[in-house]
């Protein structure tokens, strides 16, 4: 028993290196967040290259958060670890949704194949947001476009069928479900609404043509009536 304290030593100062090695990632995780948020934020005002900016600002973040957590598998594999890399990945795919471009890939993004999974899951609640902003702004072909594409995102992560513990996609799958619905019953909705306010305006023009008619033939009328005492 003379070498328990140095090995209880050692276990300590093991134990005190990764705790400020986590006290430093749940700090640059924070800072990941918090610029991807202000990038998507950005990207819906159409300030793209505002947007740049602060994704460029986490990506550098998430460089040293691997790097950070890299020789520690129960800090790399952290919730906190994983939601800032799908935060990265939904602002990075949201931009370059909106831009026209092509996803960005995961390995060039240097995110794990889980988190990109998971973050381009997450896109579909924004492009939601795009979809019932277009229909507000009376752009039906917009709205529509959007829906579409969520039903594409939908239709490829629909493709994984793994145990969670593999990938943690299952709850995400039914929730991208679920927003689509609700989107696509949006759309209706609103479609039948411009249909019913199309007729009432065409309805009421027709009902107007018929009351300007109804009063020319009446002056008409009283014109042509035959006044007696005059004539007398």
């Amino acid at each position: 028993m003379k070498n328990l304290e140095k090995i209880i030593d050692k276990i300590e100062k093991s134990i005190d290196d990764k705790d400020k090695i986590r006290e430093k990632a749940l700090r640059h995780s924070r800072e990941i967040i918090i610029n991807c948020r202000k990038a998507i934020q950005l990207i819906h005002q159409e300030q793209t290259e505002k947007a740049k900016i602060h994704l460029k600002r986490a990506s550098a973040k998430l460089v040293t958060l691997y790097d950070l957590t890299g020789d520690y598998p129960e800090l790399f594999h952290a919730g906190y670890v994983e939601n800032a890399a799908q935060e990265f990945v939904e602002a990075k795919c949201l931009l370059n949704i909106i831009q026209g471009k092509n996803l960005p890939d995961p390995d060039k993004l240097q995110t794990t194949y889980s988190s990109y999974l998971l973050g381009l899951c997450d896109v579909v609640g924004e492009l939601r947001r795009k979809s019932l902003d277009s229909i507000l702004d009376g752009a039906a072909e917009e709205a529509n476009k959007y829906l579409k594409l969520m039903e594409n995102i939908y239709d490829a992560i629909i493709k994984f069928d793994y145990p969670s513990s593999l990938v943690p996609i299952k709850r995400k799958q039914d929730q991208v479900r679920g927003i689509i619905e609700k989107t696509r019953g949006e759309l209706a909705v609103a479609s039948c609404e411009r249909r019913i306010e199309y007729h009432t305006d065409e309805f009421r023009g027709i009902f107007d043509k018929l009351n300007d008619n109804k009063k020319k033939r009446k002056i008409k009328n009283n014109e042509s009536e035959l006044d007696i005492d005059r004539v007398w």
